[in-house]
């Protein structure tokens, strides 16, 4: 049930976003007609299992209240000096969108395929093996960079890049901490900050500064998170390599 939830969001918001039909707006921000099967996904895999626990969120403590912040601030920003309340609206909506479709959705959907086809276990995610896992991700990003926001601000095909190495990084974040949430706090500050640029609020150079800090910035705390929840270890400071099991 999962994997066809899945398919119908993903298939249903690549077809209406490139048909745009139909055509559903928030400000000037279109919003996908998949919406309700993203909340459904949502409800089929458990919200705990996405970032909604407490354990995840105490993880990611720093960064959701630091970026959350910024987040407000900017949107404050963006609705009083460019556009209004609903085209931020707009935004929040379409980031949460896309990540549970194309972070979550995308990825289990090509994953479990490559793990049946691999032979494994396709129903249990932790049986999948670092190939159908890393295949999710790619697939996910190249998909995800074909949407039509993303093709017409590519002139080529070095352009491609930031927009699949964008995708990838918050695929990682999302499967290896289990969490969503901070994939779409960068997702909506990153598309403010675009929209604002250009709205011609802020020069181009400000707005990469800015995402480029983002960006470090979750990379960053991806690593207190993983430590937290238990996904690193700290290298100790002093080895004894004479001592085995207790006994010298």
């Amino acid at each position: 049930m999962v994997l066809v939830v899945a398919a119908l969001a993903l298939v249903g918001d690549l077809g209406s976003a490139w048909l745009r039909q139909p055509e559903w707006y928030l400000g000037r921000v279109l919003v996908s007609p998949v919406l309700p099967l993203a909340v459904v996904l949502v409800l089929l895999v458990g919200p705990g299992s996405l970032g909604g626990s407490r354990r995840t969120l105490a993880a990611w403590r720093e960064f959701l209240r630091g970026a959350g912040c910024v987040a407000c601030v900017l949107a404050l920003a963006y609705a009083q000096t460019v556009s209004g309340w609903r085209e931020v609206a707009g935004v929040i909506v379409t980031a949460i969108g896309e990540e549970i479709v194309y972070r979550v959705g995308a990825v289990l959907l090509v994953g479990a395929a490559c793990a049946r086809l691999a032979g494994r276990d396709w129903r249990d995610t932790a049986r999948w093996g670092s190939g159908p896992i890393l295949s999710g991700i790619v697939a996910a990003a190249v998909v995800f960079s074909v949407l039509p926001g993303h093709v017409e601000q590519m002139s080529d095909l070095v352009t491609v890049v930031p927009f699949a190495s964008l995708a990838i990084l918050l695929g990682y974040v999302s499967l290896r901490t289990g969490s969503i949430l901070p994939a779409i706090v960068t997702h909506v500050l990153l598309d403010l900050l675009a929209l604002t640029a250009f709205a011609g609020a802020i020069s181009e150079p400000s707005r990469l500064v800015a995402a480029g800090a983002v960006l470090v910035a979750l990379a960053v705390a991806l690593r207190p998170a993983g430590r937290r929840l238990g996904l690193r270890r700290r290298v100790p400071v002093v080895i004894d390599l004479s001592e085995v099991d207790g006994m010298r």
